[in-house]
């Protein structure tokens, strides 16, 4: 929408190009008009360029969501390593003390009752499950892989950190498994194929239903797999020997983390083993900031905590702690190639969903990359304990600890 600037339009634009000169930037910003406007460098690494008038708005607006909804609805686009530019962005716009409200984008980018749990999982994951197909790969791995090297691929990875939790949760023949947040069914395949056990998926989202059934159909695992639409409240009075929860309980909030827990400890047996695969919160990320584009856009209703007050809540329910493990910089690498595969197959994703939405994929996984990249973020997996009752009684070498 090419329009000539109004002088209070052309006013914003001298102010948010003077934080990038003072910043020293290399970014060369492009009006609607075709009007170019340098920072002072020779060499220009990244190029704005503005599309829409509607673009200002963003950047004093205290309603507007910042430059991520400014992006997403094509208000304006950039040239260059954006990966680069969001961490030159975070390590200099955001520790000057003049700030303008456009730069809690940066910010944003990271950091219920039950039926409107069920509409949050469904906003996100009831996309067409060809979508996540293009850029997830083969496995279908909504979380951090685990990159043995440079030279690991992204599927490899996805299949190292399945094979990893497996190993931790002690998996045998004929145990029975429960996955909350089972997602597509990779994890509940890859036990059953891989270690024999019977696995039960939950999941809120009837698509992701639907394309775990047909995959464990193909894959002749009727019979050893299955996959219900529950949410965690609701599991119950049955046990399950062991059980998984990867990159759900981000989903859980806050206030509702301790009855997860609940939840959790209630549904396995005594000697059993709980792994939670999450996504955390750091104390170093700075306070102050609304995750307003998160909550409207990517995550309705989801929330990070500190692992400690994870560990905290587990410790109130009953569980032990065995083990706690961080694997932030190998989300680094995942988030790497999911972006990757979205550059190069973004004609055929186009295909599949609007421009708009990806572009909230494409720039929340670049944010989160640098989020996890500067430790604002982390991704832990925590191993718990189900003691049995009269400790008294163990034999010790029976127990996961010598298993």
């Amino acid at each position: 929408m090419s329009s000539i600037l109004s002088g209070k339009d052309r006013f914003i634009l001298n102010q948010f190009i003077q934080v990038f000169k003072k910043e020293e930037i290399p970014i060369e910003v492009i009006d609607t008009m075709g009007k170019k406007y340098g920072t002072g460098h020779e060499k220009i690494k990244f190029k704005l360029q503005i599309k829409d008038n509607r673009f200002f708005k963003s950047l004093i607006s205290p309603d507007a969501f910042s430059l991520g909804e400014a992006f997403i609805k094509g208000y304006f686009d950039i040239y260059g390593n954006l990966i680069e530019l969001y961490d030159v962005a975070c390590s200099k716009l955001l520790t000057t003390d003049r700030r303008i409200p456009f730069l809690k984008f940066f910010k944003d980018m990271l950091s219920s009752d039950q039926n409107k749990e069920k509409e949050n999982i469904e906003y996100h994951y009831d996309v067409p499950s060809n979508f996540y197909e293009l850029f997830l790969g083969e496995t279908l791995g909504y979380t951090c892989g685990y990159y043995n090297n440079d030279e690991t691929s992204m599927d490899e990875a996805q299949y190292n950190k399945m094979d990893i939790i497996c190993k931790k949760l002690r998996l045998k023949k004929n145990e029975s498994l429960l996955d909350i947040g089972c997602g597509w069914g990779n994890f509940l395949i890859y036990a059953a194929k891989n270690y024999g056990v019977k696995s039960t998926g939950i999941t809120l989202s009837q698509e992701q239903k639907n394309y775990a059934e047909k995959w464990i159909k193909s894959q002749g695992l009727e019979n050893k797999c299955k996959v219900k639409i529950f949410n965690y409240r609701d599991l119950g009075d049955q046990q399950y020997d062991k059980i998984s929860c990867i990159g759900m309980s981000e989903h859980v909030g806050k206030k509702n983390m301790l009855n997860f827990f609940k939840a959790a400890y209630r549904s396995l047996v005594p000697d059993g083993l709980f792994l939670q695969h999450t996504i955390t919160t750091n104390e170093k990320r700075k306070k102050g900031y609304e995750n307003s584009f998160l909550d409207k856009y990517m995550f309705p209703g989801g929330e990070l905590l500190l692992n400690h007050h994870l560990i905290d809540h587990a410790f109130d329910t009953g569980f032990e702690l065995m083990s706690s493990e961080n694997f932030r910089v190998h989300y680094v690498k995942t988030l790497k190639d999911w972006i990757d595969n979205m550059e190069l197959k973004k004609d055929e994703i186009l295909e599949t969903v609007s421009e708009f939405v990806y572009r909230i994929y494409y720039i929340f996984f670049i944010g989160s990359l640098v989020s996890f990249k500067n430790q604002e973020i982390s991704l832990f997996q925590n191993l718990y304990y189900k003691k049995r009752e009269n400790n008294n009684k163990i034999d010790y070498f029976s127990t996961p600890y010598f298993s």
